[in-house]
């Protein structure tokens, strides 16, 4: 595993690569929270996520650590950002494809009328040798997160009948 710049969740307001994911979900932000801090079930609604799962304890809150593959990636992530029902935010330490220093992943609920809106924000520096690959890079990136992302509404629905 290649060992990476951990950084704050103010890393996005700089980071060189952002993407910001919106979807509007229509269940309250506790209960998409519920969903989102189930790390070990994360395979279950997120399409590219293989596994995942708490490598600390606690397993939740600033400072807590865990393990995720997803897709071709295999990360180490430490919890930055822990806001019941508003914030969360990881940043990685370890992963086992070398292509990025930084990594800051940071998810926001905020209320609407009809439920919650979810804005899921990666922002990376990547390595000197992959920044020409970055159009690609981001190409794919955000159509991993739209389509994982979709993954949510079904699973919510299900849970909640």
């Amino acid at each position: 595993m290649a060992t990476m710049t951990p950084a704050e969740a103010d890393f996005i307001d700089q980071a060189p690569l952002r993407i910001d994911t919106k979807v509007l979900l229509t269940h309250s932000p506790e209960e998409v929270w519920q969903v989102l801090i189930d790390t070990e079930r994360w395979s279950e609604w997120f399409r590219a996520c293989k596994a995942a799962h708490p490598t600390s304890n606690p397993p939740d809150g600033v400072g807590a650590t865990r393990w995720v593959h997803v897709d071709l990636f295999k990360v180490n992530h430490r919890i930055i950002a822990w806001d019941e029902a508003r914030r969360y935010g990881f940043t990685s330490l370890d992963a086992n494809l070398p292509i990025a220093e930084t990594v800051v992943e940071v998810v926001t609920l905020e209320p609407t009328p009809d439920g919650t809106q979810l804005t899921y924000t990666f922002s990376a520096a990547l390595k000197p040798w992959v920044k020409p690959l970055t159009p690609v890079l981001r190409s794919k990136f955000t159509r991993l997160f739209e389509t994982s992302l979709a993954g949510l509404q079904p699973y919510l629905d299900d849970r909640s009948t």
